[in-house]
């Protein structure tokens, strides 16, 4: 029996993709079973589709899912692994020679650290809201992520390629997520790369710290200040003055109090500041990926026209009476022939009209009539529309008074005319599948007038 437990996995996610876009059919057999199945459930709309999508996609072959989800698990160990050991080597390499002895210049060290970090999150992120919101593009480095998946995986389409990491319509991409994911598992080994090796050149060697500079602005005022604020999120204190002038020069001796002070502030900082936030943007990606996994919707239109091929009915008509009434609403005043409409309405979509109405006439008593048919007809609404004229505010607005006036359940079908009772220009009714498809209203549907 369905139920609403059916979260979808990434790789499901893909290989059910790569069957739409190679083989969008249902067999006969399996869309009476699914259909059997459905008609005695009790679930919401979305989940109906999430359940009927994936029982359909178990009776395809597998596709490149799995190759798909072992590429980035690979990828995010090869990345860790690299990663960790460019942490190691950057700490190794931060370390001079001043007057014979091993160093750490304070200030090269935290701009190499944990500067640089920054510099990188925040352009990343300000990659994400121009590409990603503006654009609709990827971030450089989940470009490169994404074009080494490519080599990998093999032989996929370019529209599914594209439909994959940018999502579909309105519907996030559980993909994109994924390569956060991978990118934060490098972040995390390269601090942990810092952590380890600061551990492992501090325990084998003998290092000082100083932090003499020849411009004014890098003194030991600033660097006061600089560590108050990064110790600040761990409520610490960061240096006393006492403890910044013991590390002017390289004279102090391993062990004394002005070296434990900034060893352990170097550690917090780097734990706080460095790893930290990684590991909060891991946990967000694998929650931001789980939650799209959750909520898909499947509301693209090719997902549309294979659910209508999945779920279709066949209605009868009773002895009782007419079953199958529709209320027909002809916006802008179309004076649309209801006779010659007719054969089309009863042979392609099933339904019969019973009533018609004007609405955006500016005739008020005609539209109260209409809002009071239709919460009483059998078979929804049908909106007759012309192709060219579609006003995306408009049509909103409409679309949201009749949904509230016939409820949540009421079917409604957009009709899109050309010129009069002709077909519409493919292109004007391409318009108006999209503008439909990104309401997402699941009882809502695009058709476009044959003659």
């Amino acid at each position: 029996m369905p139920t609403g437990k059916n979260t979808w996995s990434l790789k499901e996610l893909v290989d059910f993709e790569l069957a739409v876009q190679q083989s969008p059919t249902v067999d006969r057999e399996v869309g009476r079973r699914i259909r059997a199945e459905l008609s005695g459930s009790d679930l919401s709309d979305f989940s109906k589709r999430r359940w009927g999508f994936k029982e359909w996609l178990s009776t395809k072959k597998e596709g490149s899912g799995a190759r798909v989800v072992t590429a980035t698990r690979l990828g995010a160990s090869f990345l860790f692994l690299g990663t960790f050991l460019f942490g190691v080597g950057v700490i190794r390499g931060l370390v001079t020679e001043v007057e014979g002895k091993s160093a750490l210049n304070i200030w090269v060290m935290l701009a190499g650290t944990l500067g640089v970090q920054w510099l990188i999150l925040i352009g990343s992120g300000l990659s994400f809201l121009l590409l990603r919101y503006w654009i609709g593009g990827l971030s450089w480095l989940k470009e490169i992520l994404f074009s080494l998946l490519k080599r990998f995986v093999g032989k996929v389409s370019p529209e599914t390629w594209k439909s994959l990491i940018q999502g579909k319509g309105r519907q996030p991409s559980a993909l994109a997520w994924r390569l956060t994911r991978m990118l934060q598992v490098g972040g995390v080994g390269f601090n942990l790369g810092l952590l380890v090796g600061l551990f492992g050149l501090l325990w084998f060697t003998e290092v000082r710290f100083y932090w003499e500079s020849s411009l004014s602005q890098f003194g030991g005022e600033s660097l006061g200040r600089l560590t108050r604020i990064l110790a600040g999120a761990w409520g610490g204190e960061g240096l006393s003055e006492g403890n910044i002038a013991g590390l002017k020069d390289t004279s102090g001796e391993t062990g004394d109090l002005d070296w434990n002070a900034f060893s352990k502030f170097i550690f917090l900082a780097l734990a706080v500041w460095g790893l930290l936030p990684r590991v909060l943007l891991w946990g967000m990606a694998v929650w931001k990926e789980r939650g799209v996994l959750k909520q898909l919707e499947f509301q693209d239109l090719d997902h549309r026209k294979l659910w209508r091929e999945l779920i279709r009915v066949e209605r009868v008509v009773s002895m009782e009476g007419m079953k199958d009434g529709v209320v027909l609403l002809d916006v802008g005043g179309l004076k649309v022939d209801e006779a010659e409409l007719r054969p089309f309405l009863l042979q392609k979509l099933r339904v019969n009209p019973e009533k018609s109405f004007s609405v955006g006439v500016l005739d008020a008593e005609e539209e109260r009539e209409a809002w009071e048919a239709m919460k009483v007809a059998p078979c929804g609404v049908v909106m007759l529309v012309e192709a060219w004229s579609l006003s995306p505010k408009e049509v909103r607005i409409l679309l949201e008074r009749i949904r509230r006036e016939a409820g949540e359940e009421t079917v409604l079908r957009v009709l899109v005319l050309g010129d009069g009772l002709v077909t519409p220009d493919e292109a004007d009714f391409k318009n108006w599948q999209e503008f439909i498809d990104g309401l997402r209203d699941p009882r809502l549907e695009c058709v476009a007038y044959k003659e």
